[in-house]
């Protein structure tokens, strides 16, 4: 028998060191009788050993899947594997774990999730067919597995799960495969939840989508056990898929393992030749191979915006600068429409822009008056009005006549300037690229705001996380569209003087608006 100290030094050898001691304890199996005795002795102890020698995956026979197979031998649980397509994360975690699992403990209970339940089916399959037809492991384990006559289980379909040996009856089969969108089973608590692919590409197509895939693994969570384990391992399919909500949670700690180091196209490869790469990234397509091998949907060429060309500032003395508002308004309240997003951007003497991200909210049109006359207000100093107010053709044709109903009413009247164009969002975007590489586009630190439903956020955060890094894949890029709007290139930009000087005393309290508000 091995002893914990043995297994401990068994998974801390090198590859080839590992695969000596197989061959010193296997002949010493055969010369002594006792073959099908070391058989279940490395299994149970070696999960490199089981997948290799006694299920024959020589495909696995690599230093790269002994690494992964040794990563997660030592921590088993908690983690959401991502591994680039075909690294081995399916036969490593949910082939290689669950066979070792059932043959370490044949009273567990694991339930499998997919995307669908015939995803999940197939990874049962894979365990029932091995199970069935491995004789190596019929001989050493005949106190837990049916061998050849699985008939005799009391369960072993796809459909109902499979039954192995054991002395309980839960309601739980020892395995079971379900789909998290159609079909979650009642009634069941398994000891293991073992997610692998929930997130594919037919889940990120719509953000309706994506919310119902997270919706649902959520419910899942109620099938497990208190306490309980849960795993998952997945690809990657777009920057705000499932899987970035549970890291950002804490529900799961990632563990990543792109096919090139870095998850960039120029890191040194992990498990593929160059040749191979070249041919995967040419057939997948840029985006693609970006999300599914490096696990960067932002890795192809395509991308737009660096963490890098970032930059903040901590106050600002806004009464010194010229000051336009960007409205980019959404015509709809529901949870599932677009966002109203407004920016102030002040210009300043040393020609960068001081960008205020103001609103970012589900406006019903009152709601978005009242933001728009609120903002006016706001960076009107000593009678000194913003330069401009420019609003997004569509949503001023919906709002227009109530903006000109309530200059009336409240005797507080601007010029609106309506902008469109023929350009396209993405690339009416991409005009703000040039000004965050030179570094003309400035933030706050921070900025705060309470939306309809009464939650507040971070702004900055937000824009940056959701919408600046994820482009052009992001679920939202409303902030950016409207914030483009600076850039208008048949509209002209006034610039102060840069010998203007700051006022002794700056009017912003006038407005409701007090200073600490201006920090960062």
């Amino acid at each position: 028998m091995l002893s914990t100290e043995d297994i401990k030094l068994l998974h801390q050898m090198p590859m080839e060191d590992a695969i000596g001691v197989w061959d010193a304890l296997e002949s010493i199996g055969r010369r002594d009788g006792r073959t099908n005795e070391i058989v279940r002795l490395l299994c149970l102890a070696d999960r490199f050993y089981m997948l290799v020698r006694a299920c024959g995956r020589i495909d696995l026979l690599n230093e790269f899947m002994y690494a992964r197979c040794r990563e997660v031998e030592a921590e088993p649980d908690g983690h959401l594997d991502l591994w680039a397509r075909e690294h081995g994360k399916s036969s490593i975690i949910t082939f290689g774990g669950t066979v070792q699992d059932i043959l370490r403990n044949p009273e567990i209970t694991i339930g499998i999730f997919s995307h669908t339940r015939p995803i999940a089916k197939a990874f049962l399959r894979q365990i029932m067919r091995e199970l069935e037809s491995n004789k190596t492991l019929h001989a050493a384990f005949p106190d837990i597995l049916w061998g050849t006559n699985t008939r005799a289980a009391p369960k072993w379909s796809e459909d109902d799960g499979i039954i192995v040996k054991r002395r309980s009856n839960p309601n739980e089969a020892t395995v079971e495969a379900w789909g998290l969108v159609d079909g979650q089973p009642t009634s069941k608590h398994f000891q293991v939840l073992l997610y692998d692919d929930v997130v594919v590409a037919g889940s990120v197509t719509t953000p309706d989508m994506i919310a119902k895939t997270l919706t649902e693994m959520e419910r899942s969570y109620n099938l497990g056990t208190t306490p309980g384990i849960k795993r998952a391992a997945g690809t990657r399919w777009h920057f705000n898929d499932t899987y970035r909500t549970i890291i950002d949670r804490g529900t799961f700690i990632p563990r990543e393992h792109p096919g090139r180091v870095g998850g960039n196209e120029d890191g040194e490869s992990v498990l593929w030749s160059d040749d191979i790469h070249a041919e995967k990234r040419r057939d997948m397509g840029p985006y693609t191979y970006a999300a599914q091998i490096l696990l960067n949907p932002k890795a192809d060429g395509l991308q737009g915006f660096q963490r890098e060309w970032l930059r903040s500032y901590k106050k600002i003395k806004p009464e010194i600068l010229n000051w336009y508002i960007l409205v980019d308004a959404a015509s709809s309240k529901k949870r599932t429409s677009d966002y109203t997003a407004m920016w102030a951007v002040g210009l300043g003497a040393d020609k960068n822009f001081y960008c205020v991200p103001e609103v970012r909210d589900r406006l019903n049109l009152k709601q978005r008056a009242d933001a728009l006359f609120r903002l006016h207000r706001k960076y009107t100093f000593e009678g000194r009005v913003p330069i401009a107010v420019r609003y997004e053709r569509y949503g001023m044709m919906a709002d227009i006549e109530h903006i000109r109903e309530r200059q009336e009413q409240e005797n507080y009247r601007f010029t609106i300037t309506e902008v469109g164009g023929k350009a396209g969002k993405d690339d009416r975007i991409r005009r703000l690229i040039p000004l965050f590489f030179n570094s003309r586009i400035w933030l706050p630190e921070k900025w705060h705001y309470t939306d309809w439903e009464k939650t507040t956020r971070d702004l900055v955060h937000d824009f940056i996380e959701e919408e600046y890094y994820p482009f052009p894949i992001g679920l939202h890029d409303d902030m950016l569209d409207s914030l483009a709007r600076i850039q208008e290139p048949d509209l002209s930009l006034v610039w102060p003087d840069p010998e203007q000087k700051p006022r002794k005393e700056p009017q912003y309290v006038t407005h409701g608006v007090p200073q600490h508000a201006w920090m960062g």
